[in-house]
């Protein structure tokens, strides 16, 4: 991986894993790995069933929801929140990629703005201090998606 940042001890955002990266995070400890991509994305070593295969074979659990163009469903971002603040709140430490770390950043910033009860101008400032910078699109997508409208 060319990105691999903690967000805090326990979430660490990155990029596209490779299955050496993916056996790296057994030997680091790490209880689950978020793929945030959809198949068939440029860069993409592994489908999400083989990502997913692999991962479980190394005893991590794996969680797919690929995040696009569409508006985010509630069901998908609290399905990342949970798997997130499940595995955290056990003490293990969870993966959240995608293809360069940009939707990994914004659905962290979700499941931090969730996880502290954060409005969405809050979320920006505070996610600012984790080094959650999300801009653009993606910032849409999380102002959208933390006002209600998305």
């Amino acid at each position: 991986m060319n990105v691999k940042r903690p967000v805090t001890p326990e979430i660490i955002i990155g990029d596209q894993p490779s299955e050496e990266d993916l056996l790296e995070c057994k030997y680091e400890g790490y209880a689950g790995v978020v793929n945030l991509r959809n198949d068939r994305e440029p860069e993409q070593p592994l489908s999400t069933a083989a990502e997913g295969n692999k991962v479980r074979a190394l005893g991590m659990e794996y969680l797919h929801y690929g995040v696009g163009g569409a508006p985010l469903a509630d069901s998908g971002v609290a399905g990342v929140c949970d798997f997130i603040d499940r595995l955290t709140g056990a003490g293990g430490k969870v993966l959240v990629h995608c293809r360069k770390g940009g939707r990994a950043m914004a659905l962290v910033l979700i499941q931090q703005a969730r996880a502290h009860g954060w409005t969405a101008a809050e979320a920006f400032d505070k996610g600012r201090a984790l080094g959650l910078q999300v801009d653009g699109q993606l910032k849409t997508m999380v102002e959208n998606y933390l006002s209600g409208q998305g």
